[in-house]
């Protein structure tokens, strides 16, 4: 049985490390930040909103696409939480049609208007 760990090891990292499929996608006011023919760069690394979308009440409307991913949105910078002061978009669940997206934005809840950052992740 221990002969296997290795493997079993090394299919978590493969795993974490795969290429993301072309359905996942996620979409700040828009503008594609992760898949859509901008890479995967964004994957598991912690960012902070663009200053108009942080000044402005109604905004930023946010779009995760696929079932692979996820994204964090926090009320603080750096990706921290604070509270309940953060919202998971994405729909975790390989059941799902691989074309599944989420949204949210300001008009879901007018605190999310004052969100700061977010990490985006694979489920």
């Amino acid at each position: 049985m221990l002969a296997f760990a290795p493997l079993i090891a090394s299919a978590a990292i493969v795993k974490h490390n795969s290429k993301l499929d072309i359905n996942q996608k996620v979409y700040i006011e828009s503008q594609p930040v992760l898949g859509d023919g901008v890479g995967e760069s964004a994957l598991g690394v912690c960012h902070a909103f663009a200053p108009q979308h942080v000044t402005a009440d109604d905004k930023p409307a946010v779009k995760v696409c696929g079932t692979g991913i996820k994204a964090t949105f926090f009320l603080r910078g750096r990706c921290t939480e604070y509270y309940e002061h953060s919202v998971v978009v994405g729909k975790c669940d390989t059941g799902m049609p691989p074309s599944t997206c989420e949204s949210f934005s300001p008009s879901d809840d007018k605190r999310f208007g004052a969100y700061q950052s977010y990490l985006i992740e694979q489920c």
